[in-house]
């Protein structure tokens, strides 16, 4: 209890801090009520009410003149302070509701970066919503899926076809040709080839599963014209595939935009007897809350839309 109050149950709520504030302004009860576009009678009871739940007297009152106590005094600055956390709150949770303000954490297999799918998406974002936080991380794509379902990646591109956990989905951005890696002293590498010319050769994959993204599509696209496919070494990434190839240890099938890879001893070569393209996909789940995730995948599709015009 102070200044003879006997502390109010109620509840202190913004409202009466933004009518204190008012009157600690105006200093006349007639003039703050028409500032706030209230009735004057309503206005001295809730000031009474918040003094009831301060415990204080605020105001002293007169007819001729109103004062702030020793309380009121206290009382304006902390009410000051907190009307401006939160408008700054409410700022923040409303640009947060729109996805310009937060956190989201990208993963990527490393040809995504060779396509210009990653820069442009990931440039494009950071123009529109330059004070959202990126966390961005090179993994292998079993690695991205298994976080993006425990909660701790929300984005991944990927390259399908691929298994993927429950409550995970994807979408497509761009589909690529898929060209012939192989090493530039072999004897074909100078010469029209196709496919059915390797069928000796071993073919060098990325670290997956037999059903999965470019081990698939090498068994796939070799017994499309004829023959199943040797496999040799496996890696897990496409630099050190490529960097195999040009060392010696066979041919590999990658996307065409790894020509951006310009290792010496290799050559890249169009597949004569058979079309093969590659997906480049974003992983989310399907059910995302986050206005930010919503947020990149819609540059995402824009990106996918941009490519379509341009065919």
């Amino acid at each position: 209890m102070a200044g003879g109050r006997r502390a109010s149950r109620h509840i202190l709520e913004l409202r009466h801090m933004r009518y204190f504030l008012a009157v600690a302004e105006e200093l006349n009860f007639g003039q703050a009520a028409e500032k706030l576009g209230i009735a004057q009678p309503n206005l001295s009871q809730q000031i009474k009410a918040l003094e009831e739940i301060v415990g204080a007297t605020l105001f002293d009152r007169t007819q001729r003149s109103v004062k702030l106590t020793a309380a009121g005094e206290f009382f304006r600055e902390e009410a000051r302070q907190t009307m401006a956390h939160a408008g700054t709150a409410l700022a923040k949770a409303r640009r947060a509701g729109r996805g310009e303000i937060g956190h989201i954490a990208v993963g990527y297999v490393g040809s995504a970066t060779y396509t210009g799918a990653l820069i442009t998406i990931m440039a494009a974002f950071r123009e529109e919503f330059p004070q959202v936080e990126i966390d961005l991380a090179e993994l292998e794509m079993q690695e991205q899926l298994a976080r993006i379902a425990a909660g701790t990646l929300d984005i991944g591109f990927v390259r399908p076809p691929v298994e993927l956990p429950l409550g995970i989905g994807t979408s497509l951005i761009l589909q690529e040709d898929i060209v012939l890696a192989m090493p530039a002293r072999h004897p074909l590498a100078e010469a029209d080839v196709t496919l059915a010319d390797l069928r000796d050769e071993p073919f060098l994959t990325p670290r997956h599963a037999a059903n999965v993204s470019f081990r698939k599509y090498t068994t796939q696209a070799c017994e499309a014209v004829g023959f199943t496919p040797q496999l040799g070494r496996q890696a897990a990434d496409f630099v050190t595939i490529i960097s195999m190839v040009a060392i010696g240890f066979g041919v590999a099938l990658v996307p065409q935009s790894c020509q951006a890879l310009h290792l010496p001893g290799v050559r890249y070569k169009r597949l004569q007897d058979v079309s093969v393209k590659a997906d480049l996909s974003l992983a989310s789940r399907r059910s995302e809350p986050s206005p930010i995730v919503r947020a990149f995948l819609q540059k995402g599709a824009q990106y996918r839309a941009s490519l379509k015009r341009q065919e």
